[in-house]
């Protein structure tokens, strides 16, 4: 095929064991993929060296075996990776403003990323440099699209996610919908959705995810849980209030009952970095899980001017296995702090 402005993609759909379609070096100016939708044994679509301006990748969103978009050396300004972006490498060009819901936000490192979406600059030597991504607010994108095209984009990326990244996307959400303050919610993602229905509109849904969070973080901080990330700030105005002096009290609590655990110079930060003082305080010194040296020193004295005594046992071995966190947090949650401590988002 050459010089094919327009290809018709039609009767591809009839193909449901094809894995590999390869369109590069055709001219192509558009290009409509939906047949793709029932390609289910589809891993890699080429469309390299072509002239397209602009693709709807939707169509496969669900399409679970797929790997591998190559859309470099085209005309294309602009591309949500949004339906693609848990699955597929992506080669593109450098100059293409890359964009994805919020949701998405912590769901890949910056290395991760790098690996991802590989870009390539005008010369055509590999960009090294971690992409930027233009991350979707659901506000913007409610200007454009319906609640129901919005709850089925959230649920589309939450049915790919693994337990363990949790954390990483209900954060992801609540700050897509402008719910900064409240995104600390150590539990399924689902329950966020769970008073919401396809058939409202996007101010009715936002509303309704914000006043189950709410109830969620009230049983998460009375059953012991994280009060990381909640901003009581935030809170004062709105019906979140009431949370504020159940977190202050849970808070002074925290610092009761964590315990740092040191042998030598060694010290092991990892329960203080689960509590709301300890972590501000630990990110701003820049002091890692583990430490050596007198950055426990500093600790202490931060803590101090806050009216804090550190609980400090001196042990023969440490084995962070063996050590029991005083606050009640999700693998997933201690995972989205070992990222942050490891500056891995960009």
């Amino acid at each position: 095929m050459r010089a094919a402005k327009r290809v018709d993609l039609s009767d591809i759909g009839n193909c449901s064991m094809i894995e590999l379609l390869n369109l590069s070096n055709n001219m192509i100016e558009e290009i409509d993929i939906t047949p793709l939708s029932s390609c289910n044994s589809l891993t890699t679509l080429l469309l390299e060296n072509n002239n397209l301006t602009n693709i709807d990748l939707w169509p496969l969103a669900r399409t679970e075996s797929f790997k591998h978009l190559n859309l470099k050396n085209n005309r294309l300004h602009a591309l949500d990776l949004t339906p693609i972006f848990l699955r597929a490498n992506v080669d593109l060009d450098s100059s293409v403003v890359i964009s994805a819901d919020y949701i998405l936000r912590y769901a890949l490192s910056s290395k991760q990323l790098e690996k991802r979406f590989l870009l390539v600059r005008p010369d055509r030597a590999p960009w090294t440099a971690t992409p930027v991504i233009i991350w979707n607010r659901y506000e913007t994108l409610a200007r454009k699209c319906d609640w129901s095209e919005i709850h089925e984009r959230i649920t589309l990326i939450i049915d790919q996610v693994e337990k363990r990244d949790w954390f990483a996307i209900q954060r992801g959400l609540l700050m897509g919908l402008s719910l900064d303050g409240l995104a600390g919610y150590d539990g399924n993602p689902r329950d966020l959705l769970a008073s919401t229905s396809s058939d409202m509109d996007y101010k009715t849904a936002r509303q309704m995810i914000f006043d189950i969070t709410i109830e969620l973080l009230d049983s998460q901080v009375e059953a012991g849980g994280s009060t990381l990330f909640l901003d009581t700030e935030s809170m004062k105005t709105t019906k979140a209030s009431k949370l504020i002096p159940k977190i202050i009290e849970a808070r002074r609590l925290e610092m009761e009952r964590v315990i740092v655990q040191t042998k030598g110079s060694i010290a092991l930060m990892n329960s203080l970095w689960l509590s709301h003082y300890g972590f501000k305080i630990l990110r701003a010194l820049e002091v890692g899980a583990q430490h050596y040296g007198e950055g426990l020193d500093r600790v202490r004295a931060s803590l101090d001017e806050l009216g804090f005594d550190l609980n400090i046992e001196k042990v023969s071995s440490i084995t962070e296995s063996q050590i029991v966190d005083p606050i009640i947090a999700s693998e997933s949650l201690k995972r989205y702090v070992s990222h942050l401590i490891e500056n891995a988002y960009s």
